[in-house]
């Protein structure tokens, strides 16, 4: 009997003793972990002695506590840097990386603003009226100055603002000049027209219809191709918001009637500055209408026989390859200006004004080829 009782004893003193080393902990094994961030619960986790091969213990997660005293929450561990991140951290850009060309635009953009909108400005206070577009871009540095240059319709955002009057002529031409060179138009054909049975040749026709600004002649390019190929035409080309919707009055043959009968409707084309500056670009660059149309097309813009806006506002001084275009309350002008050194387009349009616009025009075209005289040294090294 006293031998069991030794025996029992034994065995739950040794009992004790296994469970008393399995569940107890040192402080030092416990690494006190951040606060939960939906729960602020603080979660102790038992962390094995350090070994070439780590397997993290499974926590152990106390009841969720509501109230925790400030002292017992640990400091916020602070963001990894540099140093400590696996993740690669982006770096901030030197200050020598900044885009000095994106400045340079900008601060071109602002000269010229200064010297138009002195003029608009006065314009105005002087009893001018109507809406006023401009466009100009400095080809050796693609620069760019815009004064309601791409407003459009409020009723119709792909529809351009302005009427196109007679540089209507100007996108007709850049379509006919473009199929030609894609081999889908024969320019040097004998084609007959079936509205006034009269013949024509297009490569004659285009360039006196751009010189001499002849309605007739953008009516029978327009009866040629139809309103809807010559729109398709200068959407592939990239210009934007330039639309063609019926032939231009006074006309032979053209009226109301006529338009709505053939067209279903009677509407005068639409466009923006940029739009029309942008098809002078793409002549100037000289890789889209073929060399001998390019040669042909700025021929005949330079023969304008109406030359009382871009040329007469730089005073002559330069070639300028431009098309007009002038109707009821509108007066545009389209060009390329050939200063040496320094060439550039600019375009001016107007909805709702007077003839006096004429006068703002040619002053704000001095003003603007006087200071693009000065940056002529610039460019001249920018195109070197």
């Amino acid at each position: 009997m006293y031998e069991r009782l030794k025996l029992f004893t034994l065995v739950a003193l040794i009992s004790f003793m296994c469970t008393y080393s399995t569940y107890s902990a040192t402080p030092d094994d416990l690494t006190p972990q951040p606060p939960n961030p939906s729960t602020g619960d603080i979660t102790p986790t038992l962390v094995p002695s350090p070994s070439p091969s780590i397997t993290p213990a499974p926590s152990i997660t106390p009841a969720p506590t509501t109230d925790i005293p400030a002292e017992v929450i640990p400091t916020p561990i602070p963001a990894p840097t540099a140093e400590t991140s696996t993740l690669p951290v982006p770096e901030e850009p030197a200050p020598d990386q900044i885009d000095k060309t994106q400045q340079a635009a900008s601060a071109f953009s602002k000269e010229v603003d200064q010297i138009v909108m002195k003029r608009i400005n006065s314009f105005y206070k002087n009893g001018g009226k109507g809406t006023i577009g401009i466009y100009i871009k400095e080809l050796n540095s693609g620069y760019e100055y815009e004064y309601n240059a791409e407003k459009t319709n409020p009723d119709n955002p792909n529809e351009g603002y302005f009427n196109t009057a007679s540089t209507c002529k100007l996108l007709s031409a850049a379509v006919m000049y473009y199929l030609n060179n894609c081999g889908e138009l024969e320019l040097d054909k004998v084609y007959t027209d079936k509205v006034t049975n009269s013949q024509y040749n297009l490569r004659k026709m285009l360039q006196k219809m751009i010189s001499h600004s002849v309605n007739d002649y953008f009516n029978i390019t327009l009866r040629h191709l139809g309103s809807e190929k010559i729109n398709e035409t200068l959407l592939k080309l990239g210009v934007k918001n330039s639309i063609v919707y019926s032939e231009i009055m006074p006309a032979q043959s053209s009226s109301v009637k006529n338009n709505i009968a053939r067209y279903g409707v009677s509407r005068s084309p639409r466009t923006t500055p940029k739009d029309l500056g942008y098809v002078l670009d793409l002549l100037y660059c000289g890789k889209t209408f073929g060399q001998e149309n390019d040669k042909l097309f700025v021929e005949s813009l330079k023969n304008n026989i109406y030359s009382n806006r871009l040329p007469a506002g730089v005073g002559y001084k330069s070639p300028v390859a431009h098309k007009t275009g002038t109707s009821s309350g509108v007066y545009n002008d389209a060009g390329i200006i050939y200063l040496k050194d320094n060439p550039y387009i600019m375009v001016v349009m107007c909805k709702g004004s007077s003839s006096s616009v004429q006068s703002l025009y040619r002053t704000i075209a001095g003003e603007v080829y006087n200071h693009m005289k000065k940056r002529t040294v610039t460019q001249s090294s920018i195109s070197q």
